[in-house]
């Protein structure tokens, strides 16, 4: 799951670093995470705001951290960050530092399910929290790396599923109940469904008052973030530089996506969706 599943972390000044959630590769160079958790990393950094409204970083950086088996430690550096009205946002990643920077890279990914799990098939979530992260240099240069954090696994039932929001506030974007635990600093984690595809990112769980409460916790459904407008290359069979919806990448088999034929066109106009015509 650690291939597919990285920390995201803020990197400051003087190494310092704080891991703030976790993200998902959904295809080559790009991941997926909850929008509160990139919010959340913005805190930390010193930013200012552009008389066009655009927030700009003056001093610290997103990345995420994937560790493969060795273990291999790979800093990727997001170099853009879309988003929309929903609790979900998409991540453009660049190489930044690696324990073995000349091994080939080979991406793995989730495929996506577009539409919520129904009532009652069961989930389950993966992600890091309690995490903690030290990076010193050793006296030849090298590069320490201390990380401590527990990945986390939580399992249970789907409960009620809201189709366009749960409440005009806290969740206000399609979303779905889980009868299950999601622990602080999973924030962003995936949720597969009973197939093992990624159907859900983990975005809130509940505190009860009464300690024999059953838990309750909730995922964002994901076909919002195919109506994301991001930028990046697809390669040298696509034009550089444009502009695009995610569901480009989804109608051209960029990145894996179920369900797409049960979307409602009115989201993606001017796409022809499968299974329907113009």
């Amino acid at each position: 799951m650690e291939e597919v599943a990285l920390r995201v972390i803020v990197e400051l000044p003087n190494w310092e670093m704080h891991v703030v959630g976790t993200a998902t590769v959904i295809g080559s160079f790009l991941a997926i995470t909850a929008k509160h958790v990139v919010s959340a990393a913005l805190n930390y950094c010193r930013t200012k705001t552009t008389t066009g409204g655009e927030t700009v970083v003056e001093s610290g950086e997103l990345k995420l951290l994937q560790i493969l088996p060795g273990p291999i430690y790979r800093f990727w550096a997001v170099s853009k960050a879309w988003s929309s009205s929903s609790d979900i946002a998409v991540l453009h990643l660049r190489a930044d530092r690696m324990s073995e920077p000349n091994q080939e890279i080979s991406w793995r990914s989730l495929a996506v399910r577009a539409l919520p799990p129904s009532s009652g098939e069961k989930v389950i979530a993966f992600g890091f929290r309690e995490s903690q992260i030290h990076i010193s240099k050793k006296s030849d240069g090298s590069v320490h790396i201390d990380l401590r954090d527990k990945p986390t696994t939580s399992a249970g039932t789907v409960g009620q599923v809201f189709s366009d929001r749960r409440d005009s506030s806290m969740l206000n974007f399609p979303c779905f109940e889980v009868h299950a635990q999601f622990a602080g600093g999973m924030s962003g984690g995936v949720v597969l469904d009973e197939v093992g595809q990624l159907c859900g990112l983990v975005c809130a769980g509940t505190d009860f008052v009464d300690p024999n409460a059953p838990p309750l916790s909730y995922a964002v459904t994901l076909w919002p973030f195919l109506t994301i407008v991001i930028s990046a290359d697809r390669g040298n069979s696509y034009p550089r530089g444009v502009q695009y919806p995610i569901i480009d990448l989804a109608l051209d088999k960029i990145i894996i996506v179920s369900q797409l034929e049960n979307l409602n066109p009115q989201y993606f106009s001017g796409r022809t969706l499968p299974g329907r015509s113009e």
